[in-house]
């Protein structure tokens, strides 16, 4: 009976392993950062693990990647931009040579991150336009997402107008944040703390952690006036839990209690060091 009840939970395991884990062999790793749409970012690292190995496969799970889509695309995009070989290179050239706008696009987050984009960032590049035109959802977050890899302070006008407007999606101000912390430019923060401070802003944890990166610590009373209750199961609720590693204080999301904090310490309280690390040498929820 414990034998039986041991292989039970053995098979159970290695099927919850092939549902929701990273997989066990590469091609399993293929598949499912091809195909699971819910939790195929899980096989992100494994991939990237693999090396160049993983690539044929990839490609071929992905049809010649002409099974890009909304999910997949931004987890091939960041396994082909980790792995910096010439094979890798390659893929990324062809796919930014296509005509289809996802491919391109997912070749460009790659190719940016290996400071290889081929067209030099301006009002007319290919990734500010698709910014501008926010035509589509996916195509809109990946231009903004390989804009913030080129590290390109060019890109800061277009970034910077996108976090001027309302946007349309959340993910749009969320994924504009990060970019513009990843360029790392001060002439964001002003900015930034419009966004904070403003109630029709709702990327908070992302503006806040853009903020104490670029090394402005009136973010933290910005994110504390925006706390409230009513921030509970939503996205923007996520400030209390950035401020909570931030300041490695927790007062939930009693406003009062953070102020008060805040008021005891403000004077001479510092960003602590791990945050004042590059945009991608620190540890982020996403």
């Amino acid at each position: 009976m414990l034998l039986a009840a041991v292989v039970v939970g053995l098979v159970v395991r290695h099927a919850w392993m092939a549902a929701f884990g990273p997989g066990s062999t590469k091609e399993e790793t293929a598949r499912i950062l091809v195909h699971d749409l819910k939790f195929g970012g899980r096989a992100k690292q494994r991939a990237i693990g693999y090396g160049d190995g993983i690539l044929p496969l990839i490609q071929n799970e992905s049809g010649d990647f002409t099974k890009l889509n909304g999910r997949n695309s931004f987890w091939i995009a960041e396994v082909l931009g980790a792995l910096e070989t010439d094979q890798s290179r390659k893929v990324l050239n062809d796919l930014y040579s296509r005509t289809n706008s996802i491919a391109r696009l997912t070749g460009a987050v790659g190719l940016a991150q290996h400071g290889a984009l081929p067209e030099d960032i301006t009002e007319q590049s290919f990734l500010v336009r698709t910014v501008q035109s926010d035509a589509n959802q996916t195509e809109t977050h990946l231009a903004i997402i390989a804009l913030g890899r080129s590290k390109a302070p060019a890109a800061l006008p277009c970034l910077l107008d996108l976090l001027r407007k309302p946007a349309a999606d959340y993910w749009h101000h969320a994924y504009a944040c990060a970019a513009v912390a990843r360029i790392g430019h001060k002439d964001a923060v002003p900015v930034l703390r419009d966004c904070l401070a403003s109630s029709d802003f709702h990327a908070l944890s992302e503006a806040f952690r853009a903020l104490i990166t670029l090394g402005d610590k009136e973010a933290v009373p910005l994110a504390i006036s925006r706390v409230s209750p009513e921030l509970k199961n939503y996205n923007s609720g996520f400030v209390v839990k950035e401020l909570k590693k931030v300041t490695r204080k927790s007062y939930g999301y009693d406003r009062e209690d953070w102020q008060r904090w805040w008021n005891s310490v403000k004077e001479g309280w510092q960003i602590p060091e791990e945050f004042r690390k590059s945009w991608d040498e620190q540890k982020h929820r996403y």
